[in-house]
Parts: structure tokens; C-alpha cells; sequence
């Protein structure tokens, strides 16, 4: 398994990008982006993706230098239409649309149309955090993305539709990031593309028998996710993964069924963030988050285990780490990278 410095990947990212079509901007910003969800060890939406963008910009699905533009907003929010672009690129502009409402209004909210692959959904939030606010978000897929069997049943018709949330400390911000499945799609393509099997408990086969095995689920024919809990408590994720559709498709007028769903539609990004000086005032939020973090890690470690891990902390340390000894990336997903490169003209 080949192992890069983030710069290294960050170069071949953009180039890549560049080659395909996308401008200086854009590269950069996506390319940086998922180099980033790499360096946390997020490797289901880091550089594993740049393959599937540049055929997706090769065949129309994302269109570079696309106008994000708000089609409907009053003082706290905003419908915003990303118009087929990248999703980085799309949700990056509704992060500075609701920034800017929250700071005028208290609490702002966005929703999004025509919106690609967002990546790795706690950035959002966390460029909030990073501003003084809380932020919240999450997002949905179209029926191409509906890996999710619904408690009960062993048909796909939930998209893995995570959900994140970001608060502001003294220090890191607290990032949560979670897939409301058992799994997230992404980790099963890199468990794949390793050789590696998938958790227990995590995925069907397309009988609806449970599997380990990564090839299994996607067939053909295609097997689906468990929703979080299961199987004993499924109905938690699946409750949490129909509020996600609701956020990200019915409040920006979408229909949730996807024979009524538009042509291109992607991701339904909701984007909440809530500035705490409209209520008790942003130094003692950041103060009263960073004591109660504090508190919470003082617990005593259970057995077997080396103590408390705050959301976001796991990820901040594997990043320290990357950044020393490299970005591991699986040899298939180097591979698909490369020839991506070829087939846009460019040797990487």
C-alpha cells in the first residue's frame, strides 16, 4: 500500500481535477478537502473519491464553474439551487450563507437543490464551530444512493443519511459525525478496495442473509446497509434516517419517493447554525462546552479501555499522525486514481 505526504496529494488531486475540467479554485478547494477527510483517517470520503468525481464531471453528473445561486431566503433562511456543481464546492457557499444570517438573525438554516457529493458532511459544521457558532447538519442521496434497508425489511430505500454537529470550545471544537446506518457506504468501497471484510452486523447480501464480505453487498445483485442499532435496535437509526430525508428533500420541496425526484438530483444538505451571543452570549457557550467536555473525560476508563474520547478527538490525533508518516492509500484506489488521470490526458 502506497503511502503519500498530504501536499503529494493534494498536487495529484488537483491536477486531476484540473485536467478534467474544473478551475484553479475549484481543484483546489475540493482536492484540499478531501486530502483533509484523509488525514483524519475518514478514508470513505477522502482521496477514494477522486476517481468517482472526475467520471462524474466526465459524464455530466457534476459540472465545473456551475452558479450556486439562493432562489428563496428571508432573514434566517435560505433555499439554495448549487446547480449541478461540485458538492464541496456548493456546500462550502451555503456554510458562508448561513454564517452570515446566523450572525444577523440569532439562528439561520439552509436547505439545498441541485447539490453533488458534499464529502465529508462534519466539515460543515465545524467551519461553523470555527466561526463562534453551533452548527448542524445533515444530508440525504437519491434512489441511487438508497443503501439502507428500513427496520424490518431487507430493500434499500434509506441513503446511509448522516448527521453532524460541531460546538465551539476553548480549545478543538467537539465534531460529531455519524452515519445514521450501521455503516457508511464509503468504508465498505475501502474495505473492498483492501481486501478487507466488513464489520458483523453491518450489511445484508441480496437474499437479506448477513454478510461480512464487501463484494457481497455490491453484488450484483445489490445488498443493502442495516440502519444503526441493528438488529436489535434498528428502530433508533431508521427514525434518525427518515428525519434526515425529511430535512434534505421534503423542507426544500423535493419529493422523497425517487420516481418523482428530479433529473440530477444528489445530496439534500441541511445546514442549521445557531449563534450563541442571541442567547447566553458566545464566551460563556465556549466556556460552559469546553468545562462540561472536561467533566465528561474525567469519567473513569472502562475496562479495557484507555479512557474517554471526545467527538472529534480521534480524528484530530490520526491527522498528527498522517501529517508525520504519510496517507496511506489502498493500491486499487491508487490505481483508479491514475487511470482516472489517463483518461483525462495526464500522467499522475
Amino acid at each position: 500500500m502506497p503511502v503519500f505526504s498530504a501536499e503529494d496529494l493534494r498536487r495529484a488531486g488537483r491536477r486531476l481535477l484540473a485536467a478534467c475540467g474544473a478551475s484553479e479554485e475549484e481543484s483546489g478547494l475540493v482536492a484540499d478537502e478531501l486530502v483533509e477527510s484523509s488525514l483524519r483517517g475518514l478514508d470513505s470520503h477522502g482521496v477514494v473519491r477522486l476517481a468517482m468525481y472526475a467520471d462524474h464531471v466526465r459524464d455530466g453528473t457534476i459540472k465545473p464553474g456551475a452558479p450556486v445561486t439562493v432562489v428563496k431566503e428571508s432573514a434566517s433562511t435560505a433555499l439554495v439551487d448549487c446547480g449541478g456543481g461540485f458538492g464541496i464546492v456548493g456546500a462550502l457557499k451555503v456554510v458562508e450563507i448561513v454564517a452570515e444570517k446566523a450572525r444577523a438573525s440569532g439562528l439561520a438554516c439552509a436547505t439545498s437543490l441541485r447539490l453533488n457529493h458534499v464529502g465529508r458532511l462534519g466539515s460543515f459544521p465545524e467551519r461553523l464551530a470555527a466561526r463562534g457558532l453551533f452548527g448542524l447538519a445533515s444530508t440525504n442521496s437519491p434512489r441511487h444512493g438508497h443503501f439502507v434497508s428500513p427496520w424490518g425489511g431487507r430493500e434499500g430505500r434509506l441513503a446511509t443519511n448522516p448527521l453532524a454537529w460541531a460546538a465551539p470550545t476553548d480549545g478543538a471544537p467537539l465534531v460529531m459525525d455519524m452515519s445514521t446506518s450501521m455503516i457508511a457506504e464509503g468504508k465498505i468501497r475501502v474495505l473492498l478496495q483492501e481486501g478487507s471484510p466488513v464489520p458483523e452486523g453491518s450489511i445484508l447480501d441480496a437474499d437479506g442473509s448477513p454478510t461480512t464480505d464487501p463484494g457481497r453487498f455490491y453484488g450484483p445483485p445489490r445488498g443493502t446497509i442495516l440502519p444503526f442499532g441493528s438488529p436489535r435496535l434498528g428502530y433508533k437509526g431508521f427514525g434518525l434516517g427518515l428525519l434526515v430525508e425529511i430535512l434534505g428533500s421534503a423542507l426544500s420541496g423535493v419529493p422523497l419517493t425517487p420516481e418523482g425526484q428530479p433529473s440530477g438530483y444528489g445530496n439534500g444538505l441541511f445546514l442549521m447554525a445557531i449563534d450563541p451571543e442571541a442567547f447566553g452570549g458566545r464566551d460563556l457557550f465556549r466556556r460552559l462546552v469546553s468545562e462540561f467536555a472536561a467533566y465528561v473525560s474525567t469519567s473513569a476508563p472502562a475496562p479495557g479501555a484507555g479512557g474517554v474520547i471526545l467527538p472529534g478527538a480521534l480524528d484530530a490525533a490520526t491527522r498528527e499522525r498522517r501529517l508525520r508518516e504519510g496517507i496511506p492509500v489502498a493500491d486499487e484506489t491508487w490505481r483508479q486514481i491514475r487511470e482516472a488521470g489517463r483518461r483525462a490526458g495526464i500522467e499522475l
